[in-house]
């Protein structure tokens, strides 16, 4: 067994994209610490080489720093950065991400994208323990360098609507048989409504079920049971419909999902950014457009409206679904979607030499097979939005080095005071290639 090394008195030194303050020597990555701030430093544990510590007793307060807006922010590992001035935060995830394109800047940097820092969260996956010595359920995110529940009875960065519920489930899956063997709770909400995805190791009880049906109804929410893989997710009621749904306003649309569908969780922040591609893509009534990685059709519905036609790839076959059944909801006829997996070479050429756009918007692995393909192909204009900077950076310089130019770059706060950020870039030439 490691032994624990000991707490110490040290100042913060430089403050990292993770939202940790590393020690001047490195070895040491704090949380809660900014630039120049004296602490006492507890480290948690070591990882990858680095002690995982957490800060206490704070002295010479960095100029930016502020109480967190949430009780919890100290222990939880939602967040990284409550502690630090929101314009700061703006400003410093903007320069690392300029940073990493210091040696291929694009033409113009766009004004960042944000939204409200709180109340934005519509989607998470919250871990549940049942702690026998603390004689309650723990429901909420993992505390910082822990796999422990933290001991939280609210959330200032879910939606209010899922945050109100963090205490009552606490109390009902206290009174449970099987308390014990539910480790974690899916919750979504959107459009007023509220769908909670339970996750439970053992059968049941028939007081168990009854508890839930309770709860549901007097809470007004919709409960799902998981009892194995996603494929096993049902509704406690199996006569309700599982589906809630989201708007794009902007281009009165309308989006039905499961609450098991990957769908953008700071929906106001996602509206922003469809309006953004759809002026950096430029669209005309003749573009021939392919969304890659498309989801439910976030993105796709949008362009659909402007564009000739749009084909979005997705290599889960539930997600295509849903998107061509959003498409005719919304009386969408020159959108169309394939099921296929676009990190396979014979897959990622499927679309490709019939489009003269493309909107990307990949995993965090990002896209570099279907940059190497685009640019083998007739495209002439890719917009790319990316949770992950670094594999964009990696995936921009296949596509600058086949032709293209990076025109535009900027970063979108989808999630503010985390450790998370979008970015989005938009990448043209002026003929096809070859």
């Amino acid at each position: 067994m490691r032994k624990r090394k000991l707490p110490f008195t040290d100042v913060g030194h430089t403050l990292t994209i993770e939202g940790t303050c590393v020690s001047e020597d490195g070895r040491f990555a704090i949380h809660g610490l900014l630039p120049g701030e004296q602490a006492l430093i507890v480290p948690l544990k070591k990882k990858k080489g680095q002690w995982v510590c957490q800060s206490q007793n704070i002295e010479q307060d960095h100029p930016g720093r502020v109480v967190p807006v949430c009780a919890h922010a100290a222990q939880c590992g939602g967040c990284s950065f409550q502690h630090f001035d929101r314009s700061a935060q703006l400003v410093f995830k903007r320069d690392w991400l300029q940073s990493l394109f210091d040696d291929c800047p694009p033409d113009a940097w766009i004004k960042t994208l944000s939204g409200d820092a709180v109340g934005y969260r519509s989607k998470a996956r919250l871990g549940v323990k049942h702690v026998v010595k603390k004689g309650k359920t723990l429901i909420g995110f993992r505390e910082v360098g822990s796999a422990y529940i933290t001991e939280m009875t609210s959330c200032q960065v879910l939606v209010p609507e899922l945050a109100r519920l963090i205490e009552p489930l606490s109390r009902l899956i206290d009174g449970l048989d099987s308390r014990s063997s539910i480790p974690q709770i899916e919750v979504a909400a959107s459009s007023g409504d509220v769908a909670l995805v339970v996750r439970h190791l053992t059968m049941l009880s028939a007081e168990d079920l009854a508890a839930f049906a309770a709860f549901q109804d007097a809470h007004q929410v919709m409960i799902l049971l998981q009892s194995k893989g996603p494929d096993s997710v049902k509704p406690l009621d199996e006569a309700v419909n599982p589906l809630l749904h989201y708007r794009l306003d902007d281009q009165g649309l309308l989006f039905e999902f499961h609450p098991m569908d990957f769908t953008q969780v700071n929906q106001a922040v996602n509206q922003k950014m469809v309006n953004l591609a759809l002026d950096l893509l430029g669209l005309n009534s003749e573009d021939q457009v392919l969304d890659a990685f498309c989801g439910i059709g976030n993105f796709s519905l949008a362009i659909a409206q402007r564009a000739a036609s749009v084909v979005g790839i997705e290599a889960s076959s539930a997600s295509v679904s849903r998107a061509s059944s959003n498409a005719q909801l919304n009386g969408l006829k020159n959108a169309f979607f394939e099921v296929a997996d676009l990190y396979q070479s014979e897959s990622a050429s499927l679309v490709l030499p019939q489009i003269n756009k493309a909107l990307l918007d990949p995993p965090r692995s990002g896209a570099e097979l279907v940059c190497r393909k685009l640019v083998d192909s007739a495209c002439q204009k890719i917009v790319y939005v990316s949770c992950n900077p670094k594999t964009l950076k990696r995936d921009a310089d296949i596509l600058c080095a086949g032709g293209y130019q990076l025109d535009q770059l900027g970063m979108i706060d989808m999630f503010p005071h985390t450790a998370h950020m979008e970015s989005i870039a938009c990448f043209s030439r002026g003929s096809a290639n070859g």
